[in-house]
């Protein structure tokens, strides 16, 4: 696997194994490709918390392998993470302000400029400012 430059086009992926340090995991494929991209660090921080969020909903609650992949589209980068989970489609929930855990698409919904699911699959996509 090369890294991007900055003239590079092209998707990135990786396949993840299914164990709690799947977003570990990603976040070390993704960071040094966003660093040799030249992606300021506000950017990168952001890139990796969504990453690792979409990659965490895909171990808790999807099946079979995930896959991570990262591509520069003009002035954003599509984060997309999929399973092979079927009809489960992640949702942002409702919480109270005592609960701890289950924020994730919360955050994703706040850092990326949108974010969707394609339909009827597991298969999700946030994009995010470059700059």
């Amino acid at each position: 696997m090369t890294g991007w430059d900055k003239a590079a086009a092209g998707m990135r992926h990786v396949k993840l194994s299914r164990n709690p340090g799947a977003a570990v995991e990603a976040r070390r494929f993704a960071e040094p490709l966003l660093r040799r991209r030249g992606v300021p660090e506000r950017g990168i921080e952001n890139a990796l918390l969504v990453a690792s969020e979409l990659v965490s909903n895909a171990y808790r609650h999807g099946e079979g392998d995930i896959e991570l992949r990262l591509d520069v589209l003009g002035d954003r980068l599509r984060i997309e993470v999929i399973d092979e989970g079927r009809n489960q489609a992640p949702a942002v929930r409702e919480h109270g302000a005592d609960e701890t855990g289950g924020w994730g698409l919360q955050i994703v919904d706040q850092v990326a400029l949108q974010w969707g699911v394609f339909e009827g699959t597991t298969h999700v996509w946030a994009d995010l400012a470059l700059g």
